[in-house]
């Protein structure tokens, strides 16, 4: 994976490039960004230049992507890199250890054999556990000059303040929806319909597009208009009992993601009716219709409302009371009538 082979981010690479060609690289790096967006993909590009054979120059510097050292960093076997991950990626909440940090020892106190640097990626760095943190702090307190460290985050925040203060920080923004969608029309099969879903289900991020079931996707937005707009609320009771479920299934993040989904799709077009709905595509006729009897200023505090709900996942927060009061809510703003089954 080379530069010229990632979709976006020309900013960190052009950047990246600069430092390298200027001999101004830094010795540890912080990329951070939304998940699957690409952060991944530039460390390796920017340790197979720092390690490639025929690397080309000015005024695009870049790897070959075809020399033994290209294929070692891509496959993670070359002996100047290591890549530092949670062992059991599996775990509700996989952790980088202490033990895996000590591994960096062994790997900067010789030269590089290949290339100008010994290089270690750590993904996600926010992983570590504070003993791992510790570790990793005091190594780059005195780092060795042969040494670049790359940290990979979408959550930097949790990171000690002290390692953040010793990376440079290169953020990482979500592509445009078009530029996924030319990349799926240019790249798949796809048709032109469903690429345009995708590019929208992914919020700028390409590695979820490419990694999209798309017949999953449709299926997801049935079910999770039916729960939004659909006959489950059609009660006091049912309502009860659906905000029970999700809580109890471990649904409610998805469910909050794919309810904000239809809010903002309805909020576009009760701003604007010459806008088309971009994921609930299917249900457009009766998003419109929902659309006329509504306003911005009252889908914007549900839209909020499951804002706060999300945020309340963090804390001790009751979820299912949450959710019971939103779809209250929201009838209210419907102007639709529960009628009351509580028993």
């Amino acid at each position: 994976m080379a530069f010229r082979d990632i979709v976006g981010h020309q900013r960190p690479i052009t950047w990246l490039q600069t430092a390298v060609t200027t001999n101004h690289l830094g010795h540890a790096y912080l990329f951070h960004g939304e998940p699957t967006i690409g952060k991944r993909l530039t460390a390796i590009a920017l340790a197979q230049y720092l390690h490639c054979e025929a690397p080309q120059g000015a005024p695009t510097p870049d790897a070959c992507s075809l020399c033994r050292s290209c294929h070692q960093i891509a496959q993670t076997t070359h002996p100047d890199c290591l890549l530092i991950q949670p062992e059991d990626p599996q775990k509700q909440n996989p952790r980088i250890t202490i033990d895996q940090i000590r591994d960096i020892e062994h790997l900067v106190i010789y030269r590089p054999l290949v290339g100008s640097h010994k290089v270690c990626l750590i993904d996600p760095a926010d992983s570590m556990t504070q003993e791992a943190a510790n570790a990793l702090l005091k190594t780059l307190e005195d780092p060795p000059d042969h040494c670049l460290f790359l940290l990979i985050s979408s959550r930097p925040e949790p990171l000690l303040p002290t390692i953040r203060s010793r990376c440079i920080t290169l953020r990482f923004s979500p592509l445009p929806a078009s530029s996924i969608y030319e990349f799926l029309k240019n790249q798949t099969d796809m048709e032109d319909t469903d690429a345009k879903l995708i590019a929208a289900f992914s919020e700028g991020r390409l590695g979820s597009a490419l990694s999209c079931d798309l017949t999953e996707l449709k299926v997801k937005l049935r079910q999770y208009w039916a729960l939004l707009f659909g006959e489950h609320t059609a009660s006091a009771s049912r309502v009860m009992d659906m905000s029970e479920s999700l809580v109890k299934s471990n649904q409610v993040q998805e469910a909050i993601h794919w309810f904000w989904a239809g809010l903002r799709d309805l909020l576009l077009l009760t701003l604007d009716h010459s806008l088309a709905p971009a994921l609930y595509t299917e249900q457009e006729t009766a998003l419109r219709q929902l659309a006329q009897h509504m306003t911005p200023f009252s889908i914007l505090p549900l839209i909020h409302e499951l804002n706060q709900l999300e945020r309340g996942q963090q804390r001790n927060f009751n979820m299912q009371i949450g959710l019971e009061q939103f779809f209250f809510h929201l009838h209210d703003q419907l102007g639709l009538s529960l009628s009351q089954e509580l028993v």
